[in-house]
């Protein structure tokens, strides 16, 4: 293939997965929340930035149909430890129980199995071990090449993309207008404004209390360096930014959670 694609279509498609996911990790209902799968696995498909993410990572064909058939009542599926595994092994899972199920808690009752536990605390449960390992790795692949891009630096710059899937290529094409508009905010700006999130980051009910705080840790040492006069280092930039990224897909838009989540992630790309 080979096609221009702008900042703003980019962002749109990033903002877009984020929601979808989103929407699946906090579904209760079983039909609803298959409903959701299904419209989760067909933008990944329909999507070549994102579905050649999935074929880079691919390094064998699971029999998930064989998997799910000798699982016992009480077993949890076993998750590969290697990342484009864990990736691969996810994304098959997932494709396959959209395609063949009716209901999505079909391969989620293991994953609650207490006195009193419900159809939703499994979906729930399997949601947060599982997919939500998946949805972290393509949020950390866009935004890797979000920054590697300096599409935040860039806004009007249009990307040509080239290949085909599992081989794509990205090379910047030039400005599309003369006059940019500066969007960086200045870093007294940034302070105060991860500052403000840091004190609603601790005061919010987030289930996963290791990405609230990563979060609350990574965005506090950047601002200390920040208020140094120093700038961060990169690898902290992205440590902060995707501990960021990790709540964001669970915080709702409109929130102001969300919004300062998504001024700060904006922030700290633009002084890299």
């Amino acid at each position: 293939m080979e096609k221009l694609i702008e900042i703003k279509e980019f962002k749109l498609l990033s903002r877009q997965f984020r929601r979808f996911a989103g929407d699946l990790l906090n579904s209760e209902d079983t039909y609803e929340a298959m409903r959701l799968a299904k419209r989760f696995i067909n933008f990944i498909d329909s999507e070549p930035i994102i579905s050649d993410f999935i074929s880079k990572n691919f390094k064998q064909d699971y029999n998930i149909s064989q998997i799910i058939a000798e699982q016992e009542y009480y077993d949890k599926f076993e998750i590969p430890l290697e990342i484009n595994e864990e990736v691969s092994f996810i994304y098959q899972l997932l494709k396959h129980v959209t395609g063949e199920f009716d209901r999505y808690d079909t391969i989620t009752r293991s994953y609650a199995i207490y006195r009193g536990a419900k159809i939703s605390d499994s979906i729930r449960a399997f949601n947060r071990e599982v997919v939500k390992l998946f949805v972290n790795h393509i949020t950390d692949y866009l935004d890797g090449m979000s920054i590697e891009l300096g599409i935040d630096e860039k806004p009007n710059a249009k990307f040509l993309v080239q290949g085909n899937v599992g081989q794509l290529n990205f090379t910047e094409t030039g400005d599309l207008h003369a006059n940019q508009i500066n969007n960086q905010a200045s870093n007294q700006e940034l302070l105060t404004v991860a500052k403000e999130l840091i004190t609603h980051l601790k005061k919010a009910d987030i289930e996963n209390i290791n990405d609230k705080e990563d979060a609350i840790d990574f965005v506090e040492e950047a601002t200390i360096t920040i208020e140094s006069g120093n700038i961060p280092k990169p690898s902290l930039i992205r440590r902060a930014t995707e501990a960021l990224n990790r709540v964001r897909t669970v915080a709702e838009d409109g929130t102001f959670l969300a919004s300062q989540i998504d001024k700060v992630v904006h922030g700290f790309v633009n002084i890299l």
